[in-house]
């Protein structure tokens, strides 16, 4: 029976005795990697990509490597344990759910039927590896299948930078305060630019000054001749009239 899965979204497989999830050991991205238990943190390593291949198999891709889960040597007895691989759409590397008990699922190889199952059954274990086995509806062979919330929020924890650039503006409004104050600076060029019509009244006073002084000049220059001619026309009168005297007596 095909299952419905989310081909958008990345989900963790936990093992339902323990609640520790499935993971590629050390983070690894190498093909052969193992595949164990661990305690969930939510790392790339421990999220799975459940895409529909056909009929009712799927493949389950890794978020970190971006590699199938697999069985090594492609094996199909008790035992054979399970790594990644890249995808090469063999039958060791598909799957299907089976529903056991509420909530839980047996995840089958589609090569064997077989479960993926723990190792020494010690689901506690971190690190447990994981192999596949016939199916005995054990406890070590059920899986709860969860869409992993944290990492469909993961995109809102990104919001932060926005409030950021929102809040940059207001930062750089001060610049354009010291815009508008530049001009009251620029103000005292304006007083200056009107010191030349102080200079051209003064030299306008000086010039009046200078022609008045001319004028004062000239004018005394001309009594004083007057008065030179004045003075030289005086003994002459003065000769004439004794000799007009000196005439009339005889």
């Amino acid at each position: 029976m095909k299952q419905t899965f989310d081909e958008t979204a990345w989900y963790t497989i936990a093992a339902k005795v323990s609640g520790k999830v499935i993971e590629v050991e050390g983070a690894s991205a190498e093909n052969g990697a193992a595949v164990c238990l661990a305690d969930a943190t939510g790392a790339d390593n421990q999220l799975w990509a459940i895409h529909h291949i056909d009929g009712q198999y799927y493949k389950l891709i890794n978020k970190n490597s971006g590699k199938a889960l697999d069985i090594i040597s492609m094996g199909s007895v008790n035992g054979a344990q399970l790594h990644q691989w890249d995808f090469v759409d063999g039958d060791s590397q598909m799957w299907f759910f089976e529903e056991k008990k509420p909530g839980a699922v047996a995840i089958m190889s589609a090569k064997s039927a077989k479960c993926v199952d723990i190792v020494g059954m010690d689901a506690e274990a971190a690190g447990a590896r994981l192999q596949i086995w016939d199916d005995v509806s054990g406890d070590n062979q059920s899986w709860i299948v969860t869409e992993a919330k944290q990492a469909a929020a993961a995109p809102a924890a990104e919001e932060a930078p926005k409030a950021e650039e929102k809040a940059a503006p207001a930062v750089e409004e001060a610049p354009k305060a010291e815009e508008k104050a530049a001009p009251a600076v620029e103000e005292a060029p304006k007083a200056e630019e009107a010191a030349p019509a102080k200079k051209t009244t003064r030299r306008k006073a000086a010039s009046t000054a200078k022609k008045t002084a001319t004028r004062k000049k000239t004018t005394a220059a001309k009594k004083k001749t007057a008065a030179a001619a004045d003075t030289a026309d005086k003994p002459k009168r003065t000769r004439r009239t004794k000799a007009k005297t000196a005439e009339e007596t005889k």
